[in-house]
């Protein structure tokens, strides 16, 4: 069967070429707008603390910023994939401004280079399984990047919940290009996968910003709306901060991940 990407190469190039140089990930930043990044950040310092001299791999890697951090935080030898050639020189771009080593292969995840296959102890994907029909062929394709003993770290919106419902009503259009994955779901796509599931759960409270604004964007009160999902997401992770914490739900959780190792 030959995986479409329900996206399209076009989507991603125009994406890629409107979208600004983003900044590096900063643990020290406290502040809400960076919540996103530090709730992350602690996920991943638990889950990698005995990983050692490790090379690790993003999947979908278009002006990434997950290379430098993996980088900078944990000493991993960093290399990325995609099949946008405008997001892969964006990469290159980023990598050679902040003079981090690294390797960028412009490829489809599909038909890689036989030479990276089996090659990395950590393969990582920050939203692209979402966007295959076969979703358990798509964690496949992803696990052939890992070597034996090696990990598949999985993250995806939750767009079956609040922010899939939300997009619907703001730009059908977003909506369409994602295949609404409940975390149920994203387990059995991996049953039948070489990997081992080690977690696959709900991520985070509540992230409404995680909604795009699409074909909204033009619209007069696209920056009032933008100012409530914001506001209401800062609300619940204030109260978080001081100990009042949301449990993660299939509704609200604005992600899932999973963790599976390479058998």
């Amino acid at each position: 069967m030959t995986q479409i990407d329900k996206a399209g190469a076009d989507y991603w190039d125009e994406n890629w070429s409107q979208s600004n140089f983003p900044k590096l990930f900063d643990c020290n930043d406290q502040n809400l707008d960076n919540y996103f990044n530090l709730q992350l950040h602690q996920y991943l310092k638990a889950l990698l603390k005995n990983k050692k001299e490790f090379s690790v791999l993003e999947i979908g890697c278009a002006n990434s910023v997950w290379p430098m951090y993996f980088y900078q935080h944990f000493d991993a030898s960093v290399y990325g994939l995609d099949y946008s050639e405008i997001g892969c020189e964006k990469s290159r771009k980023l990598l050679n401004h902040y003079k981090i080593p690294g390797e960028i292969y412009c490829a489809d995840l599909f038909s890689p280079p036989s030479d990276l296959l089996q090659k990395f102890d950590l393969v990582v994907s920050f939203g692209v399984v979402e966007h295959f029909e076969d979703t358990a062929d798509c964690i496949k394709a992803c696990a052939a990047f890992v070597k034996p003993g090696g990990m598949l770290f999985t993250l995806i919106p939750n767009i079956s919940g609040i922010i899939g419902y939300i997009q619907k009503r703001i730009d059908k259009s977003i909506y369409d290009i994602h295949v609404p994955l409940t975390s149920k779901m994203l387990r059995k796509a991996h049953e039948n996968s070489s990997l081992n599931l080690k977690n696959c759960d709900y991520l985070m409270s509540i992230n409404l910003s995680m909604v795009h604004s699409g074909s909204f964007s033009s619209h007069p009160f696209n920056p009032v709306f933008r100012r409530i999902l914001s506001g209401i997401s800062k609300i619940f992770w204030s109260l978080e901060k001081i100990g009042i914490k949301m449990p993660t739900n299939k509704f609200t959780s604005p992600y899932i991940v999973s963790v599976a190792t390479k058998k």
